[in-house]
């Protein structure tokens, strides 16, 4: 080979050397291997935007999960207006029994151990029971008396009447009307002997106690027959057209003569109740359609009308006080009877804003059964509480 081509051998593979140079910067710098390659970051998704499909049981969106904080308020039903919700009041304030969720007043779940089951709240329960000396005769006794009353027509109705031993036409008194139960009659409320462990006892002599020691305003009984009862217009009519014009017009009491006008004016003196069916009789007939002239309720050992609250709040009833409630029931009494009981009685002081546990209204628990030892001091107590 020449010495002149060697030279332009030399010369090509400088010009291939420059031009793999030029060509391998054009390509940025080298690579490194995966090992050593820094981890990269993924991008979030974006979201899907979708209209919320909720589950009215746990408010939850069954396509995303997200929860409704039910802020948008509820409805007449207590559902949520965004989810659909209905919130079943599963807590509640132990002081005010209010709803945190919905603000919705809830009632209390006692068990009999008298403690809610759901928040701790104890009952508002109080333990009543008389010393047996209550039931023993007195040094001064009332007058008892029975007559059967009627309008002329179809009505009629039995009463048994107790007057203090003091009793004056110079003194106004409060009048208690009290029904019985079932197969009893009017006297029982009265001078009819009744049957319990302490042997024969008669309500009489609680009352002769109670005068003797002063410890209510001057009140006299009027025990009646609760028959009538049991269809509320009737009962309705023959407490207002037969029964109240009677003892206003023969006793001396806040009733005035017993026209309607004199009758709502002393409503505040006035008292109706009973025991056992009469207490059921109370709730569903008195206390709905009789407040205009009735202003105290007492209600012993039995209960059924789950309407009573709403009742009360009528646009009819709204307007009037009612100054004081008392129920009660025997701790060793039906069960089913005692829960239903004090379940109206929570509903009308949670729902009735007129009517405040501790204050106008209480629920007395007492150390017997479905009997005349309960229903005793159960009056015993009410008497000191409206009078």
């Amino acid at each position: 080979m020449s010495k002149k081509t060697s030279l332009v051998l030399i010369a090509l593979l400088l010009i291939v050397c420059v031009v793999l140079c030029a060509l391998r910067a054009s390509k940025g710098p080298a690579l490194l291997p995966v090992s050593e390659l820094p981890a990269r970051e993924e991008a979030a998704p974006e979201a899907t935007p979708h209209r919320h499909l909720f589950d009215p049981e746990t408010g939850l969106c069954t396509l995303c999960g997200f929860v409704c904080d039910h802020s948008s308020g509820f409805d007449g039903e207590h559902r949520c207006l965004v989810c659909g919700w209905r919130c079943r009041n599963q807590s509640h304030d132990p002081e005010t029994a209010l709803c945190p969720i919905c603000g919705e007043a809830f009632c209390h779940h006692f068990g009999m151990d008298g403690v809610c089951d759901v928040c701790g709240a104890e009952a508002p329960l109080y333990f009543a029971e008389l010393p047996e000396r209550y039931f023993q005769p007195s040094e001064h006794e009332g007058r008892c008396f029975r007559e059967t009353l009627s309008d002329g027509e179809e009505a009629e109705l039995e009463i048994a009447v107790w007057l203090p031993w003091d009793y004056s036409e110079e003194t106004r008194y409060n009048v208690v009307v009290l029904m019985h139960g079932d197969g009893g009659q009017a006297a029982d409320w009265t001078d009819e002997p009744e049957p319990t462990r302490l042997g024969e006892i008669e309500f009489r002599r609680v009352y002769d106690r109670m005068v003797e020691e002063r410890l209510c305003e001057p009140f006299l009984i009027v025990g009646i027959s609760n028959r009538a009862f049991a269809q509320p217009e009737k009962g309705e009519k023959v407490l207002r057209e037969l029964l109240l014009p009677y003892v206003a017009q023969h006793f001396s009491t806040y009733l005035g003569g017993g026209s309607p006008e004199e009758l709502r004016a002393g409503r505040a003196h006035l008292a109706v109740g009973g025991l056992s069916r009469g207490s059921m009789y109370t709730y569903s007939c008195v206390m709905p359609r009789c407040l205009d002239v009735v202003g105290n309720f007492c209600c012993f050992s039995n209960g059924d009308n789950s309407r009573v609250s709403a009742q009360l709040e009528s646009e009819e009833n709204r307007g009037y006080e009612i100054f004081s409630y008392i129920a009660s029931y025997g701790m060793s009494d039906d069960q089913e009877t005692a829960s239903i009981h004090r379940s109206i009685y929570r509903s009308i002081c949670s729902r009735v804003e007129r009517v405040t546990d501790g204050q106008n209204a209480r629920m007395l628990a007492v150390g017997a059964g479905h009997n005349f030892i309960a229903w005793t001091t159960s009056l015993y107590d009410a008497l000191l509480l409206m009078f």
